[in-house]
C-alpha cells in the first residue's frame, strides 16, 4: 500500500530527514507562516529536525501503513519537483477526531495548492485509512485558510480557543467538521 498521493499539479509524499532544511527554511522556521497555527515557530533546524522524526510515517514488516496519531505529507510540486509545504492529517486526543494541518511557503501562497492536496489527502483518509469525519479550524483573522476549509465542503460548528502548544497565548478559532 502506498502512501504517495499525486494531483494534477503536486506529489504529496512521506517527509524524511533529508527534507529537514527545506522545511526549516521555508516554513517551519518562519514567524509568518506560523502566525495563525498552534504549533511555535521552530528556532533551529534541530526542531525540525525532531519534529519529522514525530511525524514519521509506521511501516509493519510487510510495509502496510500501521495505524498513527498523524498522517503527513510533504507537498512537492510536480513540475519542478520543489518541496513547498506539508499537511495532512493530526490526532485530537480532546475531540477524538482527526484534525486537518497545512502549512506552505509563502512564495507559493494564492495559488490553490492546498485546496489540491488538502482534496486529495481527504480522499486518502476516506479510502485508504477507512476515517469517516475529520475537522478543520483556524484563527478568525486568517481568511486564506477559511477559503481552503470552505473549498474543502467543511461546515461550520462552533467558535472556540485554540491554545498555543507552550500555553502562553491563544487565539480565537472557528471550528468545522466533515463526513468523508
Amino acid at each position: 500500500m502506498t502512501n504517495i498521493v499525486e494531483t494534477t499539479r503536486l506529489i504529496l509524499r512521506p517527509l524524511t530527514l533529508a527534507d529537514a532544511d527545506v522545511a526549516y527554511h521555508g516554513w517551519t522556521g518562519d514567524e509568518e507562516v506560523a502566525k495563525y497555527v498552534s504549533w511555535l515557530p521552530h528556532h533551529s533546524i534541530d526542531d525540525t529536525i525532531d519534529w519529522l522524526k514525530e511525524i514519521e510515517w509506521k511501516y509493519d514488516n510487510t510495509g502496510n501503513i500501521l495505524e498513527n496519531d498523524n498522517y503527513i505529507w510533504g507537498f512537492v510540486l510536480r513540475e519542478t519537483n520543489e518541496l513547498f509545504g506539508s499537511g495532512g492529517l493530526i490526532w485530537d486526543n480532546d475531540w477524538k477526531i482527526f484534525q486537518i494541518g497545512y502549512n506552505i511557503m509563502k512564495t507559493h501562497w494564492n495559488h490553490g495548492y492546498t485546496t489540491e492536496a488538502m482534496r486529495a489527502i481527504l480522499l486518502f483518509a476516506k479510502d485508504t485509512l477507512g476515517i469517516k469525519k475529520v475537522s478543520g479550524g483556524h484563527a478568525k483573522e486568517n481568511f486564506a485558510s477559511a477559503k481552503v476549509i470552505e473549498k474543502l465542503g467543511f461546515v461550520y460548528d462552533r467558535d472556540s480557543l485554540t491554545p498555543h502548544i507552550d500555553g502562553t497565548k491563544a487565539f480565537d478559532s472557528r471550528e468545522y467538521l466533515l463526513n468523508l
